[in-house]
């Protein structure tokens, strides 16, 4: 709830750098016998020191007399007389109950005065300090409302005055509203008004630009997230190698920047190879443990070819269960190339890792059952007339189901306004070269149509049949294969179903439909590599 990198790199800030105030004013004429700085948590800490700055070892009790009896009316006498430092550092007495009775009022006067004289440590505290008491979960709203007010209101002028300090502050600040942290409801207008204060200051801040990304990618204007996503990326990147929480906010730019192109429509700006890692780095499957999926798919595939067999030993086949059980697999199968990294293959054969271990135990599963029973027994080749009407009919079906999925895009484009949302599905078939191409066509041209039609063609097919006919082997079989993709193609998917899996139950196995089904998903893999303009 807002406890994000951006609130680890504020409490950082304040912790070593945001308040080492008098240190080395105790070196000056005004000889301060006391230091403040701000702990981890934002609040105050004093020492007593020496004329030299080097801290006295009181007791708590003593030490808190003494800056109420002495320091604090000195420091106001002289902030009255309008010198320097007490001017602004008086504002850091009226925030401490230990000190005075606290008057954030007066706080914010002396440290606005000292943001004029050119210091805004003052105002950098005082905004964090209404930002934390903003934060506790049992904060009443109206009260929390108020808080992140006036810190907006500090940090705001602040960046007005041209201090670039303040941009980690107004980042938090702008995060708070885009993202709905505190329970508060997301306020985009606030949160771009935080930013484009920050880059009239900072215009190369990168967390900003991370940040302003993730904003116009709400507002749906996609190309210019991009571009600010990418520069965020560019300049995280120098110092991702040795802070980790750059690291962590590259990692971001990068998701941003590929979350603006896709939803944009724009795949040519993304590289499928840095896409995939993306994706499969924010599951944090990308190690060596990465490997026991696989590892496990595999013991599941050969318990799968186990039960398999036996069921061909005393029935006819695999019955629904067991073939709900490859199918199953099958599409645990598709998700791992997609969400893991393997170590070693990240050359592209762990992409589809998954696919060609099922498309492996389909084919054993076949052998085991007889491969006559399912692709038929005859050559390939019968003669001319045979080759010419099969040739004919995978043709047509390719063509139908193109002007279907045509059609439909089109009726989905006039009834909600917008365009089919296939852009994650081409960036899967995308290839930037042709030995890419070539391994595409072979997974998802040939393997992925062999079992598929194995398990919803061949098993699924055969048990319904026996069940309840052909008929409606051939209508549940269809639905299941479309509703098994998404429901984004639905229906272009159900008329491709519908046309396998009657060629299936005309001629009694799964050669045509296996044909066409490869012949569809090659094509589609070819399109979208030549009309991209690849080779």
């Amino acid at each position: 709830m807002g406890n994000s990198r951006i609130l680890r790199r504020l409490l950082f800030c304040f912790a070593v750098s945001a308040f080492s105030l008098s240190a080395e004013e105790a070196k000056g004429p005004l000889a301060l016998e006391y230091s403040i700085r701000a702990d981890e948590n934002g609040a105050l800490v004093w020492e007593i020191t020496d004329s030299g700055g080097d801290p006295k070892d009181l007791p708590e009790e003593e030490k808190f007399r003494l800056l109420r009896d002495r320091h604090f009316p000195e420091a106001v006498a002289k902030a009255a007389a309008g010198e320097a430092p007490a001017v602004w550092i008086v504002g850091f007495f009226y925030l401490d109950e230990r000190i005075t009775e606290p008057d954030p009022a007066k706080a914010e006067a002396a440290f606005r005065r000292g943001l004029e004289l050119g210091r805004p440590d003052g105002m950098l505290y005082l905004a964090d300090f209404y930002h934390r008491k903003a934060m506790p979960r049992d904060r009443d709203q109206n009260e929390r409302s108020r808080d992140l007010k006036r810190a907006e209101g500090l940090t705001l002028a602040m960046l007005e005055a041209g201090r670039g300090e303040a941009a980690w502050i107004a980042n938090t600040l702008a995060s708070v509203h885009l993202f709905g942290w505190y329970g508060l409801e997301k306020n985009l207008e606030k949160g771009a008004g935080l930013l484009d204060a920050v880059e009239k200051v900072l215009p190369e801040d990168p967390l900003m630009q991370l940040l302003k990304a993730k904003l116009l990618i709400y507002r749906k204007d996609y190309p210019a997230a991009f571009t600010y996503a990418e520069k965020a990326e560019k300049g995280f990147q120098s110092a991702a190698e040795i802070d980790e929480t750059a690291a962590e906010d590259l990692h971001r730019a990068k998701t941003a920047k590929i979350s603006a192109a896709v939803l944009g429509g724009d795949l040519a700006k993304i590289d499928p190879d840095e896409f995939l890692q993306i994706s499969k780095d924010s599951l944090g499957l990308n190690g060596p443990f990465a490997w026991s999926i696989p590892v496990l798919l595999a013991l599941l595939l050969v318990f799968l070819l186990w039960r398999t067999r036996l069921a061909w030993a005393h029935h006819d086949g695999p019955g629904l269960r067991l073939t709900l059980f490859w199918i199953s697999a099958s599409i645990l199968a598709a998700g791992i190339g997609f969400n893991i990294r393997l170590p070693g293959l990240d050359n592209g054969v762990g992409h589809w890792i998954g696919a060609l271990l099922v498309t492996a135990a389909a084919l054993a599963a076949v052998t085991m059952g007889g491969w006559s029973h399912y692709f038929g027994s005859g050559p390939l080749f019968n003669g001319w007339k045979p080759f010419l009407k099969g040739a004919a009919i995978v043709i047509g079906g390719v063509a139908g189901m193109q002007l279907v999925a045509m059609g439909y895009g089109a009726v989905y484009q006039l009834i909600t306004g917008g365009p089919l949302d296939k852009q994650l599905v081409s960036l899967f078939l995308k290839s930037e070269n042709l030995v890419e191409l070539t391994g595409t066509v072979l997974v998802v041209g040939i393997a992925i149509p062999f079992y598929e039609e194995v398990f919803f063609r061949g098993f699924l097919f055969a048990s319904l049949d026996r069940r309840w006919g052909g008929k409606a082997a051939l209508i549940v079989s269809s639905v299941f294969f479309a509703i098994v993709h998404g429901l984004t193609f639905f229906v272009p998917l159900l008329f491709l179903s519908f046309l396998i899996g009657w060629l299936r139950l005309k001629t009694g196995n799964l050669r045509m439909s296996f044909y066409l089904h490869a012949a569809n998903n090659s094509f589609s893999v070819l399109a979208g590599y030549f009309l991209a303009g690849g080779g």
